[in-house]
């Protein structure tokens, strides 16, 4: 039987860079709130780590006094407007990213083989998402045709238990998966960086991975309560997949 692998993106394959960290998707978010609210803004004046894209312009709208109400109802409207902003400066995606260190290893290890399918599970809107890992030339590791959960795929509104909205992400691609190839899985996966992606594999039916490789220490990972696998980092390819029981 196969078995699911699904990542999270920033902060678990890739990571911010310089002063420009993130820089084009940090610019689709400023565009889409400014042609959509009319704000003056950036991403950053809210703590946004391990939420969604779509939780993220709901938490700054209403830092700035917008209600999640009228969030809510221009939500596509701005998710479009920042996909297509990113689509008109494409050639700046890699700006401020790099991959982490043996994630390219462990993607081409799972790719060569026929029991498992790998995906991401990310807050990214799903065109953003891609084309980062486009841009930084891994894409094409992970299985075809691509799928998994994205945060254009779903948004509670819920910006008190964030990791719920991932957790609905993690069954989101396992669904997918299914359709893809049905007969369910032997085991199902999901690797990230935070507290949010430990709590929503554990709801997800998933086994957690988390890994120490963006803000949060590993007490913090494990004060989740979560039983699942911490791992330093994706170097050591062979550990990740003994961890994984694919060795």
């Amino acid at each position: 039987m196969t078995t699911l692998v699904s990542f999270d993106v920033d902060g678990t394959l890739i990571t911010s860079t310089s002063k420009k960290s993130n820089f084009l998707h940090k610019m689709a978010f400023a565009h889409g709130l400014r042609v959509c609210f009319d704000l003056d803004t950036n991403v950053d004046v809210i703590k946004h780590h391990g939420m969604t894209d779509p939780l993220i312009l709901l938490g700054v709208l209403e830092h700035h006094g917008i209600s999640k109400d009228k969030g809510m109802e221009k939500m596509k409207e701005m998710e479009q407007v920042m996909v297509t902003y990113y689509k008109e400066h494409l050639n700046e995606a890699g700006v401020g990213l790099e991959i982490l260190p043996g994630v390219k290893s462990l993607l081409e290890a799972l790719k060569g083989r026929g029991d498992v399918m790998t995906c991401l599970v990310t807050g990214n809107l799903t065109y953003i998402g891609w084309a980062k890992m486009e841009a930084l030339g891994i894409k094409q590791l992970f299985t075809e045709p691509y799928f998994g959960g994205f945060g254009s795929d779903f948004c509670s509104g819920n910006l008190t238990d964030t990791w719920k909205d991932r957790a609905e992400l993690v069954r989101i691609a396992a669904k997918k998966a299914s359709e893809i190839q049905p007969g369910g899985f032997k085991a199902k996966f999901h690797v990230g960086d935070t507290p949010m992606d430990v709590l929503a594999a554990d709801s997800g039916d998933a086994t957690a991975v988390g890994v120490l490789t963006g803000i949060y220490t590993q007490d913090e990972l494990e004060k989740t309560g979560v039983d699942g696998i911490i791992l330093k980092n994706l170097e050591d390819t062979s550990a990740v997949l003994k961890a994984m029981s694919l060795s």
